[in-house]
């Protein structure tokens, strides 16, 4: 299954209609959750869906609601408990270590997303309504607030849609309508023996380096700038909040919060689809992606650059990656990264791992000259993320030598590509 996200552009009357449905949605929801934790405290068993259903069918919240919509919502909670149940089966095998905590309610004046299930013959007669879709609703619920429709976009028109779920956003100011259709069968890359490497930073947001002799860069600087954008303006409407004892998150905020996500989302979507094709382009079947255990929590580069590279979306590259990789059926590792950095790739230095209980100084071939270069032993010249990219594959094969030759040139300069 595919998704596909989209903001919904609506009027006012639409917006407090889609409001209200998802607030009787978060009241479904804590409904659902009562009677599975009370049934878990009685009887230390989880209370099925079947059972759940029958308890809650004849609550007020559930008639004003869709069937289906109701239906869904409570087997969210289902998932929600099982979930809880896996993780207490975990820690009894060892497998995890955090405290279990039983699934929530959502705040009583919170909202819940609404999961709509679409049957195929649904979908084949909206092409004869120009494609928009209608939110159901119950009788008594539309009688009071009208009718919600949005337009199908024109590139899903083709496809299977499964389910449409629409998520409240910012207290329910804006809402995303996520469409979940039928993957089509993709080519996949044939194994074989090339690595592409990925060195993750800030203003070179990802490095890449291959075992084919490429390598390029995916600039960051502008999301860089977007960040730091969103941190000066918000920090202003925060001093004007402070002065007037405002608690809550303003529209303002809102509108500005909004536009930021919308900004990394984008990028994100491009700079992973960008590395995907490009391996697929020059058949590359895994990709080895650094990984320090401590990146965004507990680093140290200085007061600027942690609030930055907290705010740069690592892990959510990372998931788009992953995703785009199965796909594609491209392997996606991630690799230890300690000394990467600090080692000469081109001098075929080893790498050793980092041990925080029995730290050790390591002497290195090369170092680093400039900011962004790294002379080797021999006086090269090379771009130092690039070592660092080159270094995370040699660090993830069990011969790090043996591809070593001909990397000067596409270490000296790779191609900056832009994804904003």
């Amino acid at each position: 299954m595919l998704t596909q996200v989209n903001n919904l552009r609506l009027d006012r009357k639409q917006i407090l209609a889609l409001r209200q449905m998802c607030h009787l949605s978060k009241n479904m929801f804590n409904v659902g959750l009562y009677n599975v934790r009370q049934y878990f405290f009685q009887e230390r068993k989880h209370l099925r869906y079947e059972s759940n259903y029958y308890h809650s069918k004849d609550n007020e919240n559930y008639k004003l609601l869709p069937t289906d919509i109701a239906q869904q919502t409570l087997k969210i909670v289902d998932r929600s408990f099982k979930s809880f149940f896996g993780l207490l089966k975990s820690k009894v095998n060892g497998g995890y270590q955090e405290k279990v905590k039983l699934p929530n309610y959502l705040p009583k004046d919170g909202h819940f997303l609404l999961v709509i299930p679409v049957r195929k013959r649904d979908w084949d007669k909206l092409p004869g309504k120009n494609w928009l879709f209608t939110v159901p609703m119950s009788r008594q619920f539309k009688k009071e607030y009208g009718v919600v429709q949005f337009t199908v976009p024109e590139r899903l028109r083709s496809k299977t849609v499964k389910e449409i779920r629409i998520v409240p956003k910012y207290k329910a100011r804006y809402f995303d309508v996520c469409y979940y259709y039928e993957d089509e069968p993709e080519t996949k890359i044939d194994k074989n023996s090339e690595i592409l490497g990925i060195d993750l930073g800030l203003d070179n947001f990802a490095t890449c380096v291959s075992t084919t002799q490429k390598s390029f860069i995916i600039d960051g600087k502008k999301i860089k700038s977007d960040n730091q954008f969103y941190n000066k303006r918000n920090a202003k409407l925060q001093s004007i909040k402070d002065l007037q004892g405002i608690k809550t998150l303003t529209n303002r905020q809102a509108r500005l919060l909004r536009k930021r996500n919308h900004k990394i989302r984008d990028f994100t979507n491009k700079a992973a689809r960008y590395v995907v094709n490009w391996c697929r382009e020059n058949k590359i079947s895994k990709i080895v992606i650094g990984y320090n255990p401590d990146l965004k929590q507990r680093v140290n580069m200085g007061k600027r650059n942690n609030q930055q590279f907290t705010q740069i979306p690592i892990y959510t590259f990372k998931d788009k990656l992953e995703s785009l990789c199965q796909r594609y059926g491209i392997e996606l590792v991630e690799q230890e990264e300690s000394y990467t950095s600090k080692a000469s790739s081109l001098d075929k230095d080893k790498l050793p791992v980092w041990n925080a209980d029995n730290p050790k100084k390591y002497t290195f071939s090369g170092k680093r000259v400039k900011r962004g270069l790294y002379q080797t032993s021999k006086g090269w010249l090379i771009n130092a993320d690039g070592n660092g990219a080159l270094n995370i594959i040699r660090k993830h094969t069990s011969k790090p030598n043996d591809f070593i030759g001909g990397f000067r040139g596409c270490l000296a300069q790779p191609l900056r590509v832009f994804c904003s």
